[in-house]
Protein backbone atom coordinates (compact mmCIF):
# COMPACT_ATOMS: atom_id res chain seq x y z
CA UNK A 1 0.00 0.00 0.00
CA UNK A 2 1.68 3.47 -1.05
CA UNK A 3 2.90 5.88 2.04
CA UNK A 4 0.16 8.26 0.78
CA UNK A 5 -2.44 5.82 1.25
CA UNK A 6 -1.63 4.90 4.68
CA UNK A 7 -1.46 8.76 5.56
CA UNK A 8 -4.85 9.78 4.12
CA UNK A 9 -6.17 6.59 6.20
CA UNK A 10 -4.72 7.72 9.21
CA UNK A 11 -6.01 11.42 9.27
CA UNK A 12 -9.22 10.41 8.60
CA UNK A 13 -8.88 7.66 11.54
CA UNK A 14 -8.02 10.97 13.72
CA UNK A 15 -10.97 12.89 12.60
CA UNK A 16 -13.45 10.19 13.15
CA UNK A 17 -11.71 10.08 16.89
CA UNK A 18 -12.21 13.66 17.55
CA UNK A 19 -15.78 13.77 16.27
CA UNK A 20 -16.84 10.94 18.68
CA UNK A 21 -14.76 12.03 21.22
CA UNK A 22 -16.63 15.82 20.71
CA UNK A 23 -20.18 13.79 20.52
CA UNK A 24 -19.46 11.98 23.66
CA UNK A 25 -18.49 15.59 25.38
CA UNK A 26 -21.23 17.10 24.12
CA UNK A 27 -24.24 14.40 25.35
CA UNK A 28 -22.26 14.27 28.77
CA UNK A 29 -22.25 17.82 29.48
CA UNK A 30 -25.85 17.75 29.33
CA UNK A 31 -26.30 14.76 31.56
CA UNK A 32 -23.77 15.69 33.99
CA UNK A 33 -24.41 19.27 34.29
CA UNK A 34 -28.04 19.01 34.49
CA UNK A 35 -30.60 21.77 34.17
CA UNK A 36 -29.64 25.06 35.72
CA UNK A 37 -31.12 25.82 38.81
CA UNK A 38 -33.76 28.62 39.48
CA UNK A 39 -31.90 31.16 42.63
CA UNK A 40 -35.07 32.35 43.44
CA UNK A 41 -36.35 30.45 46.89
CA UNK A 42 -40.11 30.08 45.44
CA UNK A 43 -39.95 30.20 41.50
CA UNK A 44 -42.78 30.78 39.70
CA UNK A 45 -44.72 28.02 37.93
CA UNK A 46 -44.25 27.45 34.20
CA UNK A 47 -47.52 28.68 33.45
CA UNK A 48 -48.13 31.33 35.70
CA UNK A 49 -51.84 32.11 34.38
CA UNK A 50 -53.12 29.16 35.73
CA UNK A 51 -52.36 29.15 39.31
CA UNK A 52 -52.05 26.26 41.78
CA UNK A 53 -55.68 25.76 43.94
CA UNK A 54 -54.78 26.17 47.62
CA UNK A 55 -53.39 23.68 49.21
CA UNK A 56 -54.91 22.47 52.60
CA UNK A 57 -52.79 22.55 55.67
CA UNK A 58 -53.91 19.81 57.51
CA UNK A 59 -54.44 16.63 56.31
CA UNK A 60 -56.53 14.41 59.47
CA UNK A 61 -57.53 11.51 57.16
CA UNK A 62 -53.82 11.17 55.70
CA UNK A 63 -54.63 12.19 52.14
CA UNK A 64 -51.81 13.31 50.69
CA UNK A 65 -50.86 13.68 47.06
CA UNK A 66 -48.42 15.24 44.38
CA UNK A 67 -48.86 16.96 41.45
CA UNK A 68 -46.59 16.74 38.30
CA UNK A 69 -46.18 20.26 36.60
CA UNK A 70 -44.01 19.76 33.22
CA UNK A 71 -42.56 22.05 31.20
CA UNK A 72 -45.18 22.60 28.90
CA UNK A 73 -47.51 23.50 32.08
CA UNK A 74 -49.44 20.40 32.48
CA UNK A 75 -50.13 18.66 35.81
CA UNK A 76 -50.97 15.46 36.72
CA UNK A 77 -51.72 14.82 40.36
CA UNK A 78 -51.26 11.22 41.87
CA UNK A 79 -52.29 10.13 45.40
CA UNK A 80 -49.25 9.52 47.91
CA UNK A 81 -50.27 6.00 49.78
CA UNK A 82 -47.11 4.07 51.01
CA UNK A 83 -43.91 5.14 48.65
CA UNK A 84 -44.48 6.27 45.53
CA UNK A 85 -41.06 6.36 43.15
CA UNK A 86 -40.93 9.18 40.63
CA UNK A 87 -38.93 8.32 37.40
CA UNK A 88 -38.61 8.28 33.55
CA UNK A 89 -38.13 4.24 33.89
CA UNK A 90 -40.93 1.67 33.34
CA UNK A 91 -40.12 0.32 36.96
CA UNK A 92 -41.31 3.77 38.50
CA UNK A 93 -44.63 3.94 40.01
CA UNK A 94 -45.28 7.97 38.08
CA UNK A 95 -43.38 7.82 34.93
CA UNK A 96 -42.38 11.42 33.87
CA UNK A 97 -41.24 12.05 30.36
CA UNK A 98 -37.97 14.17 31.02
CA UNK A 99 -34.90 13.64 29.48
CA UNK A 100 -33.25 14.96 32.83
CA UNK A 101 -34.94 12.73 35.33
CA UNK A 102 -33.64 9.00 36.29
CA UNK A 103 -34.99 5.75 35.63
CA UNK A 104 -35.98 5.99 39.30
CA UNK A 105 -35.15 9.15 40.10
CA UNK A 106 -36.69 9.86 43.80
CA UNK A 107 -39.09 8.51 46.29
CA UNK A 108 -42.14 9.95 47.93
CA UNK A 109 -43.41 8.42 51.25
CA UNK A 110 -46.32 8.90 53.15
CA UNK A 111 -45.27 8.50 57.09
CA UNK A 112 -48.22 8.93 59.39
CA UNK A 113 -49.42 12.49 57.47
CA UNK A 114 -46.24 13.59 56.96
CA UNK A 115 -44.58 13.17 53.19
CA UNK A 116 -41.02 12.96 52.92
CA UNK A 117 -38.93 12.62 49.59
CA UNK A 118 -35.11 11.04 49.24
CA UNK A 119 -33.44 11.20 45.88
CA UNK A 120 -32.68 7.34 44.71
CA UNK A 121 -28.97 8.32 43.27
CA UNK A 122 -30.09 10.17 40.48
CA UNK A 123 -27.35 11.91 37.99
CA UNK A 124 -28.80 15.58 38.31
CA UNK A 125 -30.03 15.58 42.41
CA UNK A 126 -33.46 16.25 43.31
CA UNK A 127 -33.63 19.59 44.90
CA UNK A 128 -36.23 21.82 46.96
CA UNK A 129 -35.69 25.48 46.33
CA UNK A 130 -32.77 24.79 44.50
CA UNK A 131 -30.62 23.08 47.11
CA UNK A 132 -29.93 19.16 46.25
CA UNK A 133 -31.16 17.14 49.07
CA UNK A 134 -29.62 14.07 50.37
CA UNK A 135 -31.14 11.62 52.47
CA UNK A 136 -34.87 11.52 53.52
CA UNK A 137 -35.79 14.94 53.74
CA UNK A 138 -39.69 15.95 54.84
CA UNK A 139 -41.75 17.58 52.85
CA UNK A 140 -44.30 20.52 53.54
CA UNK A 141 -47.67 21.11 52.27
CA UNK A 142 -47.23 23.66 49.33
CA UNK A 143 -43.26 22.99 48.16
CA UNK A 144 -41.62 22.46 45.12
CA UNK A 145 -39.55 18.95 44.65
CA UNK A 146 -37.54 19.68 41.53
CA UNK A 147 -37.10 15.75 39.62
CA UNK A 148 -35.04 16.36 36.42
CA UNK A 149 -36.94 19.42 35.17
CA UNK A 150 -40.08 18.28 36.40
CA UNK A 151 -41.98 20.32 39.33
CA UNK A 152 -43.05 18.07 41.93
CA UNK A 153 -45.86 19.86 43.90
CA UNK A 154 -46.79 18.34 47.57
CA UNK A 155 -50.76 18.72 48.96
Amino acid sequence: MPIVAVNIIKVLFVIALYGFLFYVARSMRGHVAGPPLDSSPNPAPPDAQHPQPPVEKSHPTGDRSIALVAADGTTTTHAVRGVVVVGRGASSDVQIDDEFASERHAQFALEGTTITVEDLGSTNGTTIDGVRIEGRVEVAPGTAVIVGRTRVMVR
